[in-house]
């Protein structure tokens, strides 16, 4: 149960509870941290102070759940109809000092008023920008400004790094922090890694920064990466982080054979396990990310055994985990491999 305080309030006739929530936004003084309650006839609507020229209202003081202010409070905020309140999303990602959000077609004649909300919800955001999917071989974001100003490029700190990164030009997915913690404290002294597809290296740098890898060769095929790649070795002095712009396919073949491959690449990483699987040393683990539907992982991880079996190899399926949702119903999956022996 939440605590519950008393607060100066005003009463509000059901049918105008929403043209007096905005008034009450716009003069700054909606208490954002305590529940509107909801009667009957009225709607009770918690203020930080008496309020001036939003109409002959009852202010009285009455009790309200305390909340923890989080993420979803830009709702409260959001200048947008009524009816179109259930439609804002419950989360959005936030890379440094931007948040990025998707929004459902309904709401994006209101994507202003969207962004601005967040950025008062969260006074730490900079910027808002609207995501219209990830575009083209890069798997880059396309993203617009939606609410606040400057550069897309920022500075996003996770586990005591910091990655300089422009999420307009390289792909970055904040929500990985804790699975590139756990694949760094997997990794042994001495290990040789390959990250197939880093992007700016926060895999790459998390594992030189939190194991005794020998080296990490950190290799991608978008320019814009591989530079925001070469200035976060630098910031966060991971001198045996090796980058290569290039092609996986083939740059993994002019490097030596690896004990430990991370395939980050969840819409495609199945087309680069073949080559993968040839240049991982025995006894070597590969972490591979997957898109597919909820149903259908064991089929994935049959399939992963099967294709291994055909090159003349076994593997053992170690551990999997489904990391988040992409769609109401497919999830992306880490699924780690072992490469034990030929056939």
């Amino acid at each position: 149960m939440d605590n519950t305080v008393r607060s100066l309030c005003v009463k509000v006739p059901k049918g105008e509870g929403e043209s007096v929530r905005k008034k009450l936004i716009e003069k700054g003084i909606l208490d954002i941290g305590l529940r509107i309650v909801r009667t009957d006839t009225h709607i009770l609507i918690p203020v930080l102070k008496e309020p001036e020229d939003i109409g002959v209202f009852e202010i009285s003081e009455e009790e309200f759940e305390e909340r923890d202010l989080s993420e979803g409070d830009y709702k409260a905020l959001a200048d947008i109809p009524e009816e179109l309140q259930g439609l804002l999303p419950t989360s959005f990602d936030t890379i440094g000092d931007i948040g990025i959000i998707r929004l459902p077609d309904a709401l994006l004649p209101y994507k202003r008023q969207v962004g601005d909300a967040m950025r008062k919800a969260l006074p730490r955001l900079r910027m808002v920008a609207l995501d219209g999917g990830v575009k083209g071989e890069h798997r880059v974001r396309e993203l617009t400004n939606i609410s606040g100003e400057g550069e897309m490029e920022t500075v996003h700190q996770e586990y005591g790094l910091r990655l300089h990164v422009d999420p307009s030009k390289v792909y970055f997915n904040p929500r990985l922090a804790n699975e590139r913690m756990r694949v760094a404290k997997l990794v042994t002294p001495g290990e040789m890694v390959v990250d197939m597809f880093t992007g700016v290296g926060p895999f790459a740098i998390m594992i030189a920064k939190y194991s005794k890898a020998s080296t990490v060769f950190a290799i991608d095929i978008n320019h814009d990466a591989v530079e925001y790649l070469k200035r976060n070795i630098v910031a966060n002095r991971a001198t045996n982080v090796v980058p290569i712009e290039g092609d996986s396919r083939q740059v993994i073949f002019e490097i030596p054979c690896s004990d430990r491959i991370v395939m980050n690449l969840p819409h495609s990483a199945r087309e680069f396990y073949a080559d993968a699987l040839t240049r991982l040393n025995f006894g070597g683990t590969l972490h591979l990310y997957h898109i597919c539907e909820k149903g259908e992982i064991d089929d994935v991880m049959r399939s992963l055994a099967g294709d291994a079996m055909g090159m003349g190899v076994k593997v053992e399926i170690v551990r999997y985990e489904e990391l988040k949702t992409y769609s109401p119903s497919s999830s992306v999956f880490s699924i780690d491999l072992k490469l034990l022996d030929w056939f």
